[in-house]
C-alpha cells in the first residue's frame, strides 16, 4: 500500500541551507502517518531493527549508539526514518554518507527530508528506495534489502566519476 508520497527531490550539489555538503532534498508527504508515529505501527520498529540491524550505529539526536532505534520504539515520524533508511542503504551500498535532516514545513504532514550523498543519481534512487522500504515494513512484507543494494551498486558504477577525475574533482573541494 502507498502510505507516502515524494512531491519533489532535489540534488544540491554544493553548500546549501542545509549543509556545506552535497545533500538530497527529498519533499516527502507521509499522510495518514502524520496522525501514526512509529510507536503506534504494529511491529515497525520490531521489523525495522530485524531487517536493517545495521541503524543501530545511527546515534541520531539521543547521541548514543542505539539512539536512532530508541527513537523508533518511543515513538518518531516517518520522515525521520526515511532519512535514515535513505543513508543506510547508500552506506551498505559502500558509499560512505552520514548528514541528514528532516524538518517538517508548513503544511502538516509534508517533511523536507535531506540527506548527503557520493553519487546524486543513487542517493536520489536511494530516496525513492527508502520510502518503498517503509512502506513494506508497515505492511509487513519483506523489503527485499539485498536487491536494493545491488540496484544501488550498479548505479554507483554506472554514475561515479573515473578514477582520475575524480582525483581532480578531490582536489578542486579541497581548495
Amino acid at each position: 500500500m502507498s502510505y507516502m508520497t515524494i512531491e519533489n527531490i532535489q540534488v544540491l550539489s554544493g553548500p546549501n541551507y542545509w549543509s556545506l555538503r552535497p545533500c538530497i532534498q527529498m519533499r516527502l508527504d507521509i499522510g495518514q502517518l502524520e496522525k501514526r508515529p512509529t510507536s503506534k505501527l504494529d511491529q515497525f520498529y520490531e521489523r525495522l531493527k530485524e531487517t536493517l540491524p545495521s541503524l543501530y550505529d545511527h546515534r541520531c539526536s539521543v547521541g548514543t549508539p542505539g539512539g536512532f532505534f530508541e527513537r523508533v520504539k518511543d515513538g518518531t515520524w516517518m520522515g525521520h526514518v526515511v532519512e535514515h533508511v535513505a543513508l543506510e542503504l547508500q552506506t551498505l551500498a559502500e558509499m560512505d554518507t552520514g548528514f541528514g535532516r528532516t524538518r517538517e514545513t508548513k503544511t502538516p504532514g509534508v517533511y523536507n527530508v535531506v540527506f548527503s550523498y557520493v553519487v546524486s543519481e543513487v542517493g536520489k534512487r536511494a530516496g525513492k528506495l527508502s520510502v518503498d522500504f517503509c512502506e513494506s515494513l508497515i505492511d509487513g512484507k519483506d523489503p527485499k534489502l539485498d536487491e536494493i543494494i545491488q540496484e544501488l551498486k550498479e548505479l554507483r558504477e554506472e554514475y561515479k566519476l573515473g578514477p582520475s577525475t575524480s582525483s581532480i574533482v578531490d582536489e578542486a573541494v579541497k581548495r
